[in-house]
Parts: C-alpha cells; sequence; structure tokens
C-alpha cells in the first residue's frame, strides 16, 4: 500500500513494543524502530482476557463466540480512531504477530488438544488470529483500506 500524501499510521500488536505482555517463555520479536513513527499500539486480547500467568495456547482454543465478542469489543475504540485517521488521508499498516494465536497476520498456531495433555503439541500454519480476523471485520465494515503483515 502506497502511503496517502506521504502520511502513514502504523498499528502494532501490544507485544511487538511491550516484549513483557508476551507469553512467558516466547522468543522477543526483533527489535522494531518506532519512536520516528506514527503508531498505535493495540492492547494485548490474551493477557487481558487470560492474564500475564497464562498458558500457551492456540487459534483453535480462542476461536469461541466469546472470546471473539471480547476482541470486537476491545478492538472497537480503536477502530473508531482509525477510521478518522483514514478519512483524514492517512494510510493504516497493520503489523502482526507472527505464530501468534490472536494476533497473527498471516501465520497463527492450531492444535493443542483440550484437557489434560502430558505435551502441548501445535502447529504454525498461515492464517489470520482470532482478534486480527475482527480487526478485518470491523475495518472492512467501516469501509477502512488498510495494509496488513507480520512483522
Amino acid at each position: 500500500m502506497e502511503e496517502k500524501n506521504g502520511k502513514e499510521i502504523l498499528v502494532i500488536g501490544h507485544c511487538l513494543a511491550n516484549v513483557y505482555s508476551r507469553l512467558k517463555g516466547i522468543k522477543a520479536p526483533p527489535k522494531m524502530e518506532i519512536c520516528s513513527r506514527n503508531v498505535i499500539q493495540l492492547p494485548c486480547p490474551e493477557m487481558i482476557y487470560l492474564g500475564s500467568a497464562r498458558r500457551e495456547i492456540t487459534k483453535d482454543q480462542l476461536d469461541n463466540p466469546n472470546y471473539r465478542r471480547f476482541c470486537r469489543t476491545l478492538f472497537e475504540p480503536f477502530a473508531d480512531m482509525i477510521e478518522q485517521f483514514y478519512q483524514e488521508g492517512y494510510s493504516i499498516k497493520l503489523l502482526g504477530v507472527p505464530n501468534s494465536p490472536s494476533c497473527g497476520a498471516e501465520t497463527t498456531s492450531i492444535g493443542g488438544p483440550g484437557g489434560r495433555v502430558a505435551e502441548f503439541m501445535h502447529e504454525n500454519v498461515e492464517g489470520m488470529g482470532v482478534f486480527y480476523e475482527e480487526i478485518m471485520k470491523e475495518l472492512g465494515e467501516r469501509g477502512v483500506f488498510f495494509e496488513m503483515c507480520d512483522s
């Protein structure tokens, strides 16, 4: 996506700027230079919903009506802000978190059977996380065009 009039708003998954919100034991994402950019940092839906002591989880475990409703509600004020920037002529670029069950833009994780298991097994696949699917739907309904990719 080409920047409109040279103006761009970068919308990022929370842990891309705050590594302490990531699941404990997960490698930190590459450092990003965001100081000189116009950035909107999204909240971390998993930390808010499940807490900081959460366990590893996959998209198919989060893919339920209640979590989707939570994500839509969480994103609504951000959607209002993004829509206004878009209407003012800013281009919008969303950066996702690779392999995230919530914030993956291009890759997410699946598997991880429910119940008590000896070892948590999952796989990373092409696809979007639950939160980013809800973001895509909401901005699409508002007529906001944007670029989306993993960081």
